[in-house]
């Protein structure tokens, strides 16, 4: 039971050092504007060569090109800062001032609109085109953007926060077997708020999980949690709450100066984070400017990052560790190799960079391969997974929507009376123990 607590603090941890909308219509945004489609001028579609086809007027005129229709040849015209380009219908190429160049699909007309391949016409203008999947949009960026330089400076803005305050919602759902083997919907919409200081670590934790199945709300569980690190090691607070609101309390304390080294939120472990997001940062695509509900201009861009991030962590970490000299070690180690040999794959993010002062202020996430991936390779620490277990896992759905508040302005907060004097869950285990009849399985025994 400790190894599973642990290693899901680990996971959330790993979440959160580093909600997706799905659109039927596909849009067009030139510059952040989004272009304006009607029944008389058409709407953009995917073609069988999966090329969104836009139509041709609306969408060069909005892009600043003046267009004309030559229709002998059948071609669409457009012209922008000397820069002619012919679009032939139904054949593989462009005309670019009077150079041929190949595409993979063709115009073509449809109930008597003409309508081009974006991407292919808009680069040979010279500007960027990016496909944001979530959103299903076209994105358009006249004059190109160094979205990686934009998103690398509010990553190491964000590795010198002091403190901040997190509001997050991760929406599960998967499919679970009920008594007769047949597959049941379950949903769990977890929703945090989290107050973090980061030297030295210690955060505070609420979350709300109701849990629904066939669209009946079964039960909503409460928790509250705290989370000190010190020296020493580090002590967890837990209380789960009731209906009434109560709120029960243990907690407890390892004393582990290993792990309280991988806790560790130091400006020398903050410089080495910046350093690690700056080696394993892929690809940054700029996604369009957004207004948020208070005004402000949000940058949307799309982050990729290695895995191979969290391998050179946890060998890092190896290599500072001395050889293990008790159990708790041991067990210790025994987890970091397992993260360390984990195959992540490249990790996509959506994040929003404030337009004035640079700060991350928001981010999105599909977490469910990463979940899948990182609970499907722990059997050497949970033992071996059910396969009915695993099945789950691999249909398994988890979107994640942070938002980051009073950044470096968090108010400090005090662990409550009950929680600092709520019984070790070891002294808990021990007195359920000594209830007549009752025996504790094996695994209990870890916590001790």
């Amino acid at each position: 039971m400790k190894k599973v607590i642990f290693v899901l603090s680990l996971v959330l941890l790993l979440v959160f050092t580093s909600v997706t909308v799905f659109a039927d219509e596909i849009t067009i945004r030139v510059d952040s504007v989004e272009v304006e489609f009607n029944d008389d001028l058409g709407f953009p579609f995917i073609d069988e060569n999966n090329r969104t086809l836009v139509p041709f007027r609306a969408t060069l005129e909005e892009y600043g090109a003046e267009v004309d229709w030559n229709n002998e040849s059948r071609t669409a015209v457009a012209t922008k800062d000397e820069i002619v380009v012919e679009v032939a219908v139904d054949e593989n190429y462009i005309i670019k001032n009077g150079e041929e160049i190949a595409v993979d699909t063709a115009a073509r007309i449809v109930n008597g609109r003409t309508f081009l391949p974006i991407r292919a016409v808009i680069e040979a203008f010279g500007s960027e085109v990016q496909w944001d999947s979530s959103l299903n949009t076209v994105v358009i960026t006249t004059d190109p953007i160094d979205a990686k330089a934009i998103y690398l400076e509010a990553a190491n803005k964000s590795h010198n926060w002091k403190n901040y305050d997190l509001k997050a919602s991760i929406n599960m759902s998967m499919e679970v077997p009920d008594e007769s083997g047949s597959l049941q919907a379950m949903d769990m919409n977890m929703d945090m708020d989290m107050t973090i200081f980061m030297d030295p670590f210690k955060a505070k934790v609420n979350v709300a999980v109701p849990v629904t199945v066939m669209d009946v709300e079964l039960m909503e569980m409460m928790m509250e949690m705290y989370m000190v690190v010190n020296e020493e090691g580090y002590t967890t607070y837990t209380g789960a709450g009731d209906k009434t609101g109560e709120f029960t309390w243990f907690k407890q304390t390892i004393e582990d100066e290993m792990m309280s080294q991988l806790l560790k939120f130091d400006e020398e472990t903050m410089a080495k984070n910046q350093e690690l997001t700056e080696k394993y940062t892929k690809d940054v695509k700029y996604l369009g400017d957004y207004i948020d509900s208070e005004g402000n201009t949000l940058l949307r861009l799309e982050y990729t990052m290695s895995g191979d991030i969290y391998k050179e962590i946890f060998d890092e970490y190896l290599n500072l560790m001395p050889e293990a000299t008790n159990e708790q070690e041991a067990m210790v180690i025994e987890m970091i190799e397992s993260f360390a040999n984990f195959d992540l794959g490249d990790l996509t993010y959506i994040v929003y960079i404030h337009g004035e002062t640079g700060e991350m202020v928001k981010m999105e996430m599909d977490l469910a391969s990463m979940v899948a991936t990182m609970m499907s390779g722990m059997t050497e620490i949970l033992g071996e997974i059910p396969q009915e277990a695993l099945d789950m896992l691999n249909n398994l759905e988890v979107f994640m929507e942070a938002e980051f508040l009073n950044i470096n302005e968090a108010e400090d907060f005090e662990i409550p009376e009950e929680a600092l004097n709520a019984p070790e869950i070891t002294e808990m285990l021990e007195e359920f123990e000594q209830l007549e009849g009752i025996e504790l399985p094996e695994e209990a025994d870890e916590l001790r």
